[in-house]
């Protein structure tokens, strides 16, 4: 998912030819607006100049001229050159993430696309998901989370290697909760015990012994980075137990 969520602000920041006359600040002001408009990114969402020009009238006047410069905008600068993320701080990143939230009316629509198509990006036979179910996962995060925050958390995960050792505890909780409600992770876990040897009438037994709220446990722990298959250990085995004695 990171990598899609950077890509959202990345295509803000692919540099464009501008006039040899303007000013350093025209010139990277022409060029954050028309990348906007022209990189595939925001391709088909119907971007207007007006949203362009005020996204990148707030990334110079956020960032200022100097360190504008610093990351390679200019007048001497090649035509579609990108910058690179990782040179950004966290507080560039949020001053950048904040001007596409502010000016761009449908970047939640981005946003939900580029994240679903982020989850669907590195399939696992072990936890399928359908294009639907991304999709329901991606609109009920942005239904949570500020989009300009989502934007930040997926460029700190590009730069860091990991989504989610940028994700607060309360955002950890939503990304959880979404992905239980719009995919049946229950079965999936079920059918993975089942998979690995595990008769029907004990993986029915399981069925009723699992709250929904142990299933909650044992996803979170996966996304907040922990071992989630000891803590499946630590739920399940109880339950294993009393249905194996069966």
């Amino acid at each position: 998912m990171r990598r899609g969520l950077a890509l959202v602000l990345a295509g803000a920041l692919l540099l464009g030819a501008c006039g040899e006359d303007a000013s350093d600040e025209e010139v990277m002001v022409e060029a954050i607006s028309a990348s906007i408009r022209q990189d595939e990114t925001f391709a088909g969402y119907g971007i207007e100049r007006a949203e362009a020009d005020c996204v990148a009238e707030a990334t110079v006047t956020g960032l200022g001229v100097g360190r504008m410069s610093e990351l390679g905008f200019g007048g001497d600068t090649p035509t579609e050159e990108a910058i690179d993320l990782t040179e950004l701080d966290d507080d560039e990143v949020r001053v950048l993430a904040r001007s596409m939230d502010d000016c761009i009316d449908d970047v939640d629509d981005v946003l939900v696309d580029t994240v679903a198509a982020s989850i669907l990006e590195e399939p696992q036979a072990t936890f399928p998901i359908d294009d639907e179910q991304a999709r329901c996962v991606a609109e009920a995060v942005i239904g949570e989370i500020p989009s300009a925050r989502l934007i930040t958390i997926g460029v700190q995960g590009e730069r860091s290697g990991s989504t989610v050792s940028d994700l607060r505890p309360a955002e950890i909780d939503v990304f959880a909760d979404a992905y239980t409600s719009c995919i049946d992770v229950r079965t999936i876990l079920l059918d993975g015990i089942r998979t690995g040897g595990t008769s029907d009438s004990v993986v029915e037994c399981l069925d009723d012994n699992i709250s929904d709220d142990d299933i909650d446990t044992i996803f979170t722990a996966g996304l907040a980075g922990e071992d989630a298959a000891a803590t499946a250990q630590r739920i399940l085995s109880p339950a294993v137990e009393t249905c194996r004695a069966r």
